[in-house]
């Protein structure tokens, strides 16, 4: 009795692990990713991984994609599928974050700049417990170097607006950097 139960467990534990295999079933394993292009770039999808492939098409920072680990790649490079996008390809993980960008942490590109017509703005406090401001920076993103704290009502001078972030020079140390747009307030 005990090797006919034994016997059954076995032949019961062979068929569940064949059924994907019967179903046409493929387990694929994938790993979520965003895009994080530190200059604020797009990020080439290429049909095969190198700088070489031939260009499908460009993901914007903030796009989530999937990396699909069964797809072999050589170090550096992945094989993602972006949502929204029919067809994967290769990108370089160089540009690849684990957790998605928060707003301020995405590089604006240059090209999301437009001159305007120089305007004064003072620095807004971060909160109302503090007077302390959001830093200037050395280019539109929180995590790149700060040029100097700023405290809530320093003067700038805004000569190029992007959508979240404005190129400012500051009138204390004449310095041109870039500050968010929602911690300033037009004069």
């Amino acid at each position: 009795m005990k090797k006919l139960v034994a016997v059954t467990l076995v032949i019961l534990s062979l068929v569940g692990l064949m059924i994907p295999a019967f179903a046409g079933a493929e387990y694929v394993q994938t790993t979520p990713m965003w895009v994080n292009c530190a200059n604020g770039k797009t990020l080439n999808v290429r049909d095969y991984p190198s700088t070489s492939g031939s260009l499908l098409y460009r993901l914007e920072c903030g796009t989530r994609v999937e990396i699909i680990n069964t797809v072999p790649a050589p170090k550096g490079w992945a094989y993602v599928e972006p949502d929204g996008y029919s067809n994967g390809g290769y990108v370089m993980t160089k540009f690849l974050v684990s957790k998605q960008p928060q707003k301020y942490e995405i590089t604006e590109r240059e090209d999301n700049f437009r001159a305007v017509t120089p305007y004064y703005v003072t620095a807004k406090a971060l909160s109302r417990r503090t007077d302390s401001s959001v830093g200037l920076r050395v280019q539109p993103n929180k995590t790149a170097r700060e040029i100097r704290r700023l405290i809530a009502g320093d003067m700038l001078q805004v000569i190029a607006r992007g959508k979240t972030w404005s190129q400012v020079i500051d009138l204390t140390t004449g310095q041109t950097g870039y500050m968010a747009n929602d911690y300033m307030v037009r004069q």
